[in-house]
């Protein structure tokens, strides 16, 4: 499977898991916080890559919240840069 359909196979599984009514979002955190300090780092770009995205998105009631959230996050994400190690 090429990197490109793997990463969308990923983003739809993390969709359906928070799409349960019943996802632990704890669970998940924790599991990726007792990863190696390498894939912690990687993980972290991952997820403020995905924030800066989602600044950069349409609102309305439904992620209205999310997005401010995301633009005030990216902007400090701008000075932060998390490279690979």
């Amino acid at each position: 499977m090429k990197t490109d359909e793997k990463g969308k196979k990923l983003a739809n599984d993390i969709l359906d898991y928070v799409n349960n009514l019943a996802c632990d979002e704890e669970t998940f955190a924790n599991s990726i916080c007792r990863s190696h300090r390498t894939l912690q780092q990687s993980t972290m770009r991952l997820f403020i890559t995905t924030i800066c995205k989602m600044a950069e998105n349409d609102t309305d009631a439904r992620n209205e919240a999310a997005v401010e959230l995301a633009k005030k996050i990216a902007e400090i994400a701008q000075n932060h840069p998390l490279p690979l190690v």
